[in-house]
Formats: structure tokens, sequence, C-alpha cells
């Protein structure tokens, strides 16, 4: 039995409310155990650099332990395999940065503070490539922010009197803390994530049904698109059906979740950074992801989202480091991380505005917090139990609320920056200032960016529904739907794109929408009628009747 395709009567998005934005709080799921696993990976192989004496190797132990962070809610079938790509591309940044700052350091000596420029273009090339990969991929928060963190923050590790070896020795020692402790629950109980992933998205979705507000639909949809990929990623279902009966419970509650979250809210598309492989209005099961090939293929268009994004990350990070390397400041790293935290999930101009509040209310919040951390004054133990706190800090409200998760943060990045040793005063000051300078630049990035880029956008996603849509219809011609499920694949993920991309065109392009509506609602129901039939028959060919009246939904909404 198939679910009915996208309804007639669905309506175009409101616009987001900027204080909602700014105050909501997302709604709080069971973080706990994977906090303090966040601060375990980070305090054994923090303990092993005290024992070992070396205070300023403990800082880069925490670069690797953020690899913990990646695969945390991830399956374990899996888990291990994102934690260690993860680590291996946070030691290569941690250690191609401390090479940098070495050679950097190195001329600064003859005094020439335009040096610091290569800083500054590491980190933001670093920023531009994250930005784009993390898009593509649509990666779960926080996409390639510690990556971008700590490969930025390794520059200075030449002030701090580590080689690039070290540097890299002792990022390993925490990933490899990460991998151990992320995989200890393993021996306990194999199949948590998917459980808990499930159990999640049934109290958001309860969450939703007694307080309808941009925060918990936020939730449900974010935990409706990490339950199927939990149930994927643990191999329960694939190809749009289960695999795996021996958990076919799971799938049964995710689905009663689904449907009662359809009949709550069907609106297109919300502003969740993860929730773009989700559709609220169907109760199938979906089908996985497209290839990472083809998901960073198709990406390489110059009206993409990621491509978009990266463009602008790339040209807020380079004004803000220019600016505050002219200005004397010595961190351009700090600003290009600013700028890329700000725009790297592509945020539409409203949110986007808010987010850079939150980045500037929460990096003042932060360096308040490390002032007070500075007057302390405390040993080395002390640094390690602040980076544990900051730590558990980050996992805990890294998805709640982005100024929080900044305030916890802002001290770990000047911890391994090695600011501690510096005199607070300039530290405040010129950390306030790149931050205000970075903000500045990412908000004119946003505003300036030609919103006829999104409907440009828009367009390119419709293209590509109707192209895969072709490409469906003609392997059906000689396959049966289960044989073309690469075919079925490709065009789901088409479509929730294109589901996603009229959304963001209404908050950016209200007008342009609005004329699009009528085109959008035929794509997508044109599209789902494809998939629904091979839904119903996944083992037999289509008749040539049941082709023909697909082809003809085709005909109808090209041009």
């Amino acid at each position: 039995m198939t679910s009915p395709s996208l309804p007639d009567n669905e309506q175009l998005p409101g616009t987001p409310s900027a204080w909602q934005l700014l105050t909501s709080m997302n709604a709080a799921s069971n973080r706990w155990p994977g906090a303090l696993r966040s601060a375990l990976a980070l305090l054994l192989p923090g303990l092993i650099a005290l024992v070992a004496g070396s205070s300023q190797g403990m800082l880069m132990v925490a670069a690797g332990a953020c690899a913990v962070i990646y695969g945390e809610g991830r399956p374990f079938r899996v888990r291990w395999r994102v934690i260690l790509i993860a680590g291996t591309l946070l030691t290569l940044g941690t250690v191609a940065g401390s090479a940098l700052g070495h050679v950097v350091f190195a001329q600064l000596a003859g005094g020439n503070h335009w040096w610091y420029l290569l800083i500054g273009a590491y980190a933001t090339a670093i920023a531009t490539t994250g930005a784009f990969v993390q898009n593509a991929l649509r990666l779960p928060p926080p996409g390639a922010f510690f990556i971008v963190m700590t490969a930025g923050g390794a520059t200075m590790s030449a002030k701090l009197g580590l080689n690039p070896f070290e540097v890299g020795g002792w990022t390993l020692l925490g990933v490899a803390s990460s991998l151990i402790v992320g995989m200890t629950p393993w021996l306990v109980h194999p199949h948590l994530p998917e459980e808990q992933a499930v159990t999640g998205l049934e109290k958001a979705v309860a969450a939703l049904r007694e307080n309808p507000t941009v925060a918990t639909k936020h939730q449900a949809a974010q935990s409706m698109s990490s339950a199927w990929s939990a149930l994927s990623d643990a191999q329960v279902v694939s190809h749009g059906r289960v695999t795996d009966p021996s958990h076919e419970p799971l799938v049964d509650r995710v689905r009663r979740a689904q449907l009662e979250l359809s009949q709550v809210d069907s609106s297109p598309g919300e502003l969740s950074d993860d929730d773009r492989l989700s559709d609220t209005s169907r109760t199938v099961i979906p089908h996985a992801r497209p290839t990472m090939r083809y998901r960073i293929y198709r990406a390489m268009s110059a009206y993409s989202h990621p491509t978009i994004t990266a463009a602008q990350v790339l040209v807020a990070a380079l004004g803000a480091v220019v600016i505050s390397v002219a200005f004397g400041f010595d961190r351009p790293d700090w600003a290009a991380v600013s700028a890329m935290l700000i725009l790297q999930w592509g945020p539409d101009r409203v949110p986007g505005s808010i987010r850079g509040v939150h980045r500037f209310l929460g990096t003042i919040g932060g360096i308040a917090l490390f002032a007070g951390l500075h007057i302390l004054s405390p040993g080395a133990l002390g640094v390690l139990v602040v980076l544990t706190l900051c730590q558990f800090g980050a996992e805990i409200l890294v998805v709640r609320n982005y100024a929080l998760c900044v305030i916890v943060t802002t001290p770990l990045a000047l911890l391994m920056g090695g600011s501690l040793t510096k005199p607070l005063g300039s530290v405040v000051v010129d950390r306030f200032f790149e931050t205000a300078i970075a903000v500045a630049c990412s908000l004119a990035v946003i505003w300036l960016t030609p919103v006829a880029l999104s409907a440009k956008h828009h367009a390119w996603l419709v293209k590509r529904c109707r192209i895969a849509m072709s490409s469906l219809l003609g392997a059906l011609l000689t396959q049966t739907p289960n044989e073309a499920i690469h075919s079925r694949r490709d065009l789901q993920y088409e479509l929730l794109s294109e589901r996603w991309a009229i959304a963001s065109l209404a908050r950016n392009d209200r007008a342009t929408a609005l004329s699009r509506w009528s085109q959008h609602v035929s794509i997508q129901q044109a599209g789902y009628r494809l998939l629904d039939a091979c839904t119903a028959s996944p083992t037999s060919r289509l008749d040539t009747p049941a082709i023909t009246s697909l082809a003809d939904d085709l005909r109808r909404v090209s041009p």
C-alpha cells in the first residue's frame, strides 16, 4: 500500500520570525551520554600528556578528541569509520597548520605583519572547501566546524614550542581515544544508537503536537531525518524496504511517528541545517542517499547550493582576514573561522543575520568566560578540566542553541591557540574586534548576494528533477523498479532538494516563489506518483499503459 503523493492544498511556507529564531531553543534530546564520551575522549589522553610533562601537547590532544563528536548518534556499524575519517582530517589539518605556522612566525621575526595573510588564506581555504563538501554531502552539524577551528588554531603551535611531528602525535592520541571511547558502548548494547534515534523522534513529535513552534518543528524534522539515517546506516532499511526483519518494530515506530508528523506539520521546509533529507508529507520508507561521488559531482554547478555557499564563505572570510591583518590583529584564522561559522550552511537572509547575532553574542560570552579563567591562572590540570568541560558543553549545545554553543567553544579555541600565555587585555580586544569584523563581512555577503541566485538555484533543481524522472522512466522500460533502485534513489534526492529550495526561495524572494508555486507542486506530485508506482510493484515490470500514464505526467511538467 502506498502513501498519497503531495497534497494539493500544500501552502507556501511563511516568513520566519526573527525574534523566534533569536530566542528559540531546540528541544532537548538525550545528549548526556554523548557529551560524557566527548569529555572522556579528551580527559583520558590529556592526563597522559600531563604525566608525560607536555601541557602544550594536551592542547593538541583536544583537537584530536573532537573526532568523537562526529561519530555521536551514528550506528556502531559506521561510527568507527566516521571517527577515523574525521580524525584523519583533524590530524592532517593540525599538522599542515603547524608547519605553516612555523614558516610564518619565522618570517614575522623580520617585522612584516602581512605574513599573517598566509595563515588567513590557509584557514579560508579549509573553510571554503569544508563548506562545499558538507553541503554537497549534506552532513549533519557540526559539519567542518571543528576541522577548521583546530587547523586554524594549530598555526599558533609554533608559539607553544611544538613542532609539526609533536602536533600530529598528540592529535593522533586524541583520535585514538575518540575511537576507543566512541565504540565502547557497542560492547554493552550493539543497537543502542538506532533505538535512541527512534525514541528521540517519538519524543520530538509528541513535543510538536503539544507545542507547535519553530523550535519543535525544527527538532521533529531533524529527528525524523536522523531516525531514517540511523536505520539506513544500521542496514535495517535499504532501497525503501526493511532488510533486517528482526528490527522491523523499530521501522514501524518510525512510520507511525512520521504519519503523525505528516498530520501535524506538512510545511515544505523549515530552518534546520540538517533536515533536507526529510519530507514530512510522506510516510513511506525513504531511499538511502546517493553515493558520495554522485552528491559531489552534482554539486559542481555554478547554481548549486554548495557552490553558492562556498563562494559566500570565500568572500566573507577573505574580507575578514585582510581587514583584520590590516588592523594589526594576530589571529587571522579566528576571523576566517567566524565567517565560516555564520555562512557554512548557506543560510537565508533573516536566519543568517540571526546566526551572525548569535555568533557575536556567543563570542562575547565566551571571551568573558575565558577572561575569568585567565584571571584565575589555573595550572595545567585546571586547564585540562576546563577543556573537558568545554568539550562536554559543546556536545550538549551544538544542536540546541548556536549562541550558547559558541560560549563554550570560544574558550576551547582560545586555549588551543595559546592565548592563556598572552596579556588578557590584548586577547579580549583583538578577538572582540576580529569577531565583529567577521560578522560584518558575513552579513554584508548575505545581504549583497543577489536574490536572483536563489531563483536560479531553484530552476536548476527543477531541471534536475525532470532529468531524474526521465532517467527513471527510461530504466523502467527494461527493468523492474527494484532493478532501477539507483534511479529511484536519485529522483527522491532531487525532489527533496527542490522542496527545500522552494522553501528557501520563499524566505528570500517571496514574489518569485509564489509565481513558481504551482510548478513546484506539479513537479512534486509527478515525481512522487512515479516513485509510488515503483513502491506498489517493486518486483514486476510496469506495463506499457502505466509507463505511458507516468510519461504523460512528466510531459505536463516539462516546458
